[in-house]
């Protein structure tokens, strides 16, 4: 009995592991279904999809935040082990070597992670209003979007007992995010004041 047991907990566990991913995975493929079955089958879709893709700038930026993301969600949430205790070690590893004096890059990994999170935020979101913001709004929006993210994966972590709940995690995902906003700063606003002052520029040749 107690064998019986034990082979049908490995079995669930196996199956759990992979369970958010199948559904994930299921939900998208069904939609490009849907969307294959209006336009005629998938190499249809795939056509609609390129033409989009290409003509229209906005939806590009968007495709890499959610490329982006579903990185973060796949090495941070889905596709993991089942954790017994998932509150083992809550402050986590703050610095190179961990407990054991074992070289590790956990909070540079963590720290890399939410760089680009941030920028492609903030990338994809270059339109209207959100193109003047101001310098001390972009670090507060940066850190607001990184420390919620990492909050969030953080808790579901907890919840579903998939991982384990960190600080030092939090702590460096959410600076991670905020010097992607900083670098942001650095480039993307640059950019896009060198994008409107030839805008302008062209819009003046045009008058003359």
């Amino acid at each position: 009995m107690d064998l019986f047991i034990l082979v049908l907990t490995n079995v669930l566990a196996s199956f759990y592991q992979e369970f958010f991913a199948s559904v994930i995975s299921a939900f998208l493929f069904m939609y490009l279904y849907m969307i294959a079955k209006k336009n005629g089958g998938f190499r249809n879709a795939f056509r609609v999809f390129g033409r989009f893709f290409k003509s229209n700038k906005e939806f590009r930026y968007v495709f890499y935040l959610a490329f982006y993301t579903a990185m973060i969600l796949y090495r941070t949430l889905l596709c993991r082990s089942l954790w017994n205790n998932p509150l083992s070690d809550v402050m986590g590893t703050w610095g190179l070597y961990d407990d054991a004096g074992n070289l590790s890059t956990q909070i540079i990994e963590n720290l890399l992670l939410f760089v680009p999170f941030t920028y492609l935020v903030f990338w994809a979101k270059e339109k209207g209003k959100d193109q003047d913001l101001k310098y001390s709004e972009i670090v507060i929006q940066s850190f607001s979007y990184s420390f919620i993210f990492s909050l969030s994966i953080e808790l579901l972590q907890l919840l579903l007992k998939v991982g384990t709940f960190q600080l030092s995690d939090l702590f460096f995902n959410t600076l991670g995010g905020m010097i992607g906003g900083m670098l942001y700063m650095l480039c993307g606003k640059r950019r896009i004041r060198k994008a409107s002052e030839q805008t302008e520029t062209a819009s003046e040749n045009n008058e003359n």
